[in-house]
């Protein structure tokens, strides 16, 4: 063959169509005479989307590519490189877990340890009574008291359950939607009797409950006066708690509903702009509140989309706050974003395969660039609440991926890849025709209440649960290479049976010791408040410095408010 018979690529590196041609006759079409490729079909894990054997410059040329309207630079328009101009250079992201069992005194033990291992903060996690806004004592929450994450009743718990190392602690996040405004006076009471400043750390809560809604369950009252009390969070904290960040939506609960990632993007986005929207008719400017928001995602397996959701999320928030909002700060436009390996693929053959999984999904977090933060479940958690071992490794995870794998010592490694920007532009595209779609349909509350994104998930999540039982996607132990009479030898975390007997007997002293004529006057307060339309923070403060519990906070507002029995929104699917 001579230099004339095949043109080599450009000195640009853009590879002439002929050149391929060539090379699929002369080169591939030998390789796969005699055996061709290994499936009929290949196509990314979650969107489906046709994969080619080959990505060329000719893909984007085809979606008009433009390198400096398309990726720019790092920490500038549209953020497609990240927001941080140094990436991971100059700091490592931070590194948290999920964590939260028993009474607070159980878990404020663990987090301490935590602290002391090499985590930078942690998120808690409550137990079931608590983030639905019941005490302990209610009869519903028998049996459940301190199983599935922390118990906290009074303002006597959340003062145990932040008896940490301050030093050490740089990042607190707060996961309790329905009962927000309640947590957050609980956590700023506490500080304030423990002499803590809240401009030492940063708080993060998630607040975000219209994603309860659609997919969780943790809701108490009806969707518009969940939202209120969400946007009342936001206000207490922007004007109080500047450095504070007041709204996170997880729109990784979207995705372990089994949402695409067009889904999650779309409709996590949906609901930020609802809460936005709200926030800005208390007579705030988008610039002043927009540098609030952030989200928290989680990947799957599938490596090059999981980093193409990344880059799309920082793309479409610029844009949607630039384009549709008009700010103007480049606080506004960059992105918050926490992500963390998912929690869907980890699974209960097997698990210490989970360990793979886990150090994959971490190091596409960082290759996605721009994640100011980074949370790994643990190995263990399909069969229990993590294990201190468990922990451990986990911690591991995060730091092989930073400190040994080199990929936090360039700035976004994976630009430029044809493959890459080919599936990041076209996931923007098709999350902006979805959020029209919503738009239409009068915003994120309204398709909520309609039932369209509890339609949506629940057919994304019969077709991820049937391509599991016919094989098409395979996950090694539970439909690929399964071992017979497997035996799971790892260590699991128990949870004494004392856990529910202390709570109790600590809230009847509480009880006890409190005077109930100062409570019942708060909860007055709060009553009217709820009532009315003036910020519930201040009133709820007050009442949990008198020692009133949640559950009796929570069910004043269930007086006023009512409670939320959904029909079945997901008939038909």
């Amino acid at each position: 063959m001579t230099d004339d018979s095949r043109k080599r690529p450009a000195p640009d590196g853009t590879e002439p169509a002929d050149a391929e041609a060539t090379w699929r006759r002369d080169v591939l079409g030998p390789a796969l005479a005699d055996r061709g490729e290994r499936q009929d079909e290949f196509v990314t894990q979650q969107m489906h989307w046709p994969l080619k054997d080959l990505y060329t410059s000719r893909d984007l040329d085809e979606i008009g590519f433009d390198p400096g309207k398309d990726l720019g630079f790092p920490g500038e328009f549209p953020y497609t490189r990240g927001t941080n101009p140094a990436g991971y250079r100059q700091d490592l992201w931070t590194m948290l877990q999920v964590t939260g069992f028993g009474t607070a005194t159980d878990s404020a033990e663990r987090w301490s340890k935590m602290l002391d291992q090499g985590l930078n903060g942690f998120i808690i996690e409550y137990d079931l009574p608590t983030t639905n806004g019941y005490d302990s004592d209610h009869p519903l929450a028998e049996g459940e008291v301190a199983r599935a994450g922390t118990a906290i009743d009074t303002l006597a718990d959340m003062e145990q359950a932040l008896d940490l190392p301050w030093d050490k602690l740089q990042h607190l996040s707060s996961v309790c939607n329905a009962p927000q405004p309640v947590n957050l006076a609980m956590i700023l009471a506490a500080l304030e009797k423990r002499d803590i400043d809240p401009a030492s750390f940063t708080l993060q809560m998630s607040n975000a409950i219209l994603i309860e809604y659609t997919c969780v369950g943790r809701y108490i009252y009806p969707p518009k006066h969940g939202l209120r009390i969400a946007t009342d969070c936001i206000e207490y904290t922007i004007r109080n708690h500047a450095n504070w960040i007041p709204i996170s939506v997880v729109s990784a609960q979207l995705y372990a509903a089994r949402a695409t990632p067009v889904q999650e993007l779309a409709f996590g986005f949906s609901i930020a702009m609802e809460y936005l929207d709200a926030t800005l008719a208390r007579g705030f400017e988008i610039d002043e509140v927009a540098p609030y928001w952030s989200f928290i995602t989680g990947l799957e397996m599938d490596f090059f989309e999981a980093i193409a959701k990344l880059r799309a999320y920082r793309k479409i928030w610029a844009r949607l706050m630039k384009e549709r909002y008009g700010a103007k700060r480049e606080e506004s436009l960059r992105l918050r974003l926490m992500s963390s390996p998912g929690t869907t693929g980890l699974t209960l053959q097997q698990p210490l395969n989970n360990i793979a999984r886990l150090g994959i999904q971490t190091l596409a977090c960082a290759l996605g660039g721009g994640a100011y933060a980074i949370t790994t479940p643990l190995h263990d958690e399909a069969h229990a609440l993590p294990s201190e071992e468990a922990v451990r490794v986990g911690i591991a995870v995060q730091n092989i991926v930073a400190h040994e794998t080199g990929v936090a010592d360039t700035i976004d490694p994976l630009a430029g890849s044809y493959l890459l920007e080919t599936m990041t532009r076209r996931m923007e595209d098709e999350v902006f025709a979805e959020i029209e779609k919503v738009d239409a349909m009068g915003g994120a509350l309204a398709a909520i209440e309609a039932g369209y994104f509890q339609k949506e998930l629940a057919r994304s999540q019969r077709a991820r649960f049937s391509e599991i039982e016919d094989g098409t996607r395979k996950q090694i132990g539970v439909n690929h290479l399964v071992q017979a009479d497997e035996k799971r030898s790892i260590e699991t975390f128990k949870l004494g049976e004392t856990a529910e007997r202390q709570q109790l007997a600590r809230l009847a002293r509480v009880r006890a010791d409190r005077d109930d004529a100062v409570v019942a006057k708060t909860l007055d307060r709060v009553r009217e408040a709820a009532s009315g339309d003036e910020n519930l923070v201040p009133p709820i403060l007050d009442a949990v410095k008198a020692y009133a519990t949640q559950g009796e906070i929570c069910d004043v507002m269930r007086e006023v408010f009512g409670v939320y029995h959904p029909d079945s929104l997901t008939s038909g699917v």
